[in-house]
């Protein structure tokens, strides 16, 4: 019987180590698995953090691209709307002939330029104003200006010539009458 209870007492003990060994290597994998899952949550968890990042830098990305859309096309709007009320100003100098401050503006224009010649002048002008001009001495006054309104002077040689006509007037003011435009459409800024 001693063999036997030696071979009992043996195979105890082995199960018993048997048993530790595997109580080990369980908590081992208990251990390894709560590890990864650790991994894998800080994984995931910068993961979504990065995602989020992401997201929000596209969302930013897409706001500035829309306000800057917005602005461009608010942009285009004013200036459509400054060509429109520019385009009617200038159609509305055709009938300025009728506003008695034309007759003011062309008989004092003509006056000032014939001075600043100082030398006999030809003036042209619309047909039908010559009798706005006042009488000028050395000056020859033609009706034969194709223009919406206005005068050219120049020296009888033809070397010299001052435009004001409306058109040119109105292009050399033309920046300045688009302030003005802005600022009443807009509001200064």
């Amino acid at each position: 019987m001693g063999i036997e209870k030696l071979k009992g007492s043996l195979l105890t003990e082995a199960n018993e180590d048997a048993r530790k060994i595997i109580e080990t290597a369980e908590a081992h994998v208990r251990k390894m698995v709560e590890e990864e899952r650790s991994k894998a949550s800080a994984m995931k968890s910068g993961a979504e953090k990065e995602v989020d990042g992401l997201l929000n830098d596209q969302k930013n990305e897409r706001l500035a691209w829309a306000r800057l859309e917005s602005k461009r096309i608010l942009a285009e709007a004013r200036e459509d709307a400054i060509k429109s009320v520019l385009e009617e100003f200038f159609d509305a100098l055709k009938n300025v002939k009728k506003n008695p401050e034309y007759k003011k503006f062309l008989g004092r224009a003509v006056a000032d330029a014939a001075t600043e010649l100082d030398s006999p002048v030809t003036v042209h002008v619309l047909k039908g104003d010559k009798s706005l001009i006042p009488a000028l001495k050395n000056a020859k006054i033609v009706e034969d200006l194709e223009s919406l309104g206005g005068a050219l002077v120049e020296t009888n040689d033809g070397k010299i010539i001052i435009d004001l006509t409306l058109e040119t007037l109105f292009e050399s003011k033309r920046d300045e009458i688009r302030k003005q435009v802005y600022d009443r459409l807009f509001g200064a800024k």
